[in-house]
């Protein structure tokens, strides 16, 4: 997805849809991704409005991950922030995925429709007072709009339940039924570089580049239940380099771990090389 316009009129005609649903902030804290929970308070195909349980800046770059109901990928998008209000803020996307841009517009294509399906089925029902013959084509017509109305009801309703127990999980630090989080499981990475599925090439830094700097950064790295990078730290390599090693490896997505058969987190090591002669 590239840069939303900063124009009023063209933001104006971006729809935002309320939803709430748990939302993580990646940002950089001395060169280290700190995952800050919340819950969005509205998302657009340009942005996402949240509530956070920590602090952001104006401008600041960050990382942003979260799960649409009815879709199969969490949403997961490099963006910006652009207002900050208390535990509000306004985050503009400058990037993410082409699949996962698919999926944005599919879902808030289908938030538009629910509005107008209801608007629709509130005319059907007025107008049938006025019909003083039974007419069988309007009365197949209201009631396919009705069950498309309730259909709309109950996946709301679960969507509400999804999010509601989601949040007691996030306030919680573990699952539903009130079990601790799992541990993470020592994997190889050799095992775990075979397990991926969504991966990000390293920018070589100009500094680097320019004092012909080149070597192997090697990073501990902390893979959630969803295959998703929950946190990237350096062991070593190069100063310079090592940035730049972990803000790729961050936006790695990995195919989810099991142990016994249920998704486990995992910890494992990864090696980023960096060689001029590439």
């Amino acid at each position: 997805m590239g840069r939303a316009t900063s124009d009023d009129l063209t933001r104006r005609r971006i729809r935002r849809h309320a939803i709430a649903v748990p939302i993580d902030v990646i940002a950089l804290r001395s060169g280290v991704p700190a995952s800050i929970p919340g819950r969005t308070i509205n998302v657009s195909e340009g942005g996402v409005a949240t509530m956070l349980a920590g602090e952001l800046s104006l401008g600041e770059p960050v990382g942003v991950a979260f799960r649409l109901p009815m879709t199969q990928e969490p949403i997961q998008a490099k963006a910006i922030v652009r207002h900050y209000s208390l535990m509000q803020c306004g985050l503009q996307f400058l990037a993410m995925p082409m699949e996962q841009e698919g999926a944005l517009r599919s879902w808030t294509l289908m938030a538009d429709l629910a509005p107008a399906s209801s608007h629709a089925v509130s005319r059907a029902i007025s107008g049938a007072s006025l019909v003083t013959k039974p007419n069988r084509r309007i009365d197949r017509f209201r009631w396919a709009l009705l069950s498309v109305l309730m259909a709309v009801v109950v996946l709301g309703a679960i969507a509400w339940w999804s999010w509601n127990t989601g949040w007691h999980e996030l306030e919680g630090g573990g699952d539903a039924a009130g079990n601790a989080p799992a541990l993470p499981v020592d994997v190889s990475s050799s095992v775990m570089l075979q397990r991926i599925i969504h991966r990000v090439d390293p920018v070589y830094p100009s500094e680097a580049l320019h004092e012909k700097i080149q070597g192997e950064v090697m990073l501990e790295v902390l893979i959630g239940e969803d295959g998703t990078v929950r946190a990237v730290y350096a062991v070593n390599g190069p100063e310079v380099l090592r940035p730049a090693a972990q803000d790729a490896v961050k936006w790695w997505r990995f195919e989810p771990y099991r142990v016994n058969g249920r998704p486990a987190p995992v910890r494992t090591s990864i090696a980023v090389d960096f060689r001029l002669d590439r």
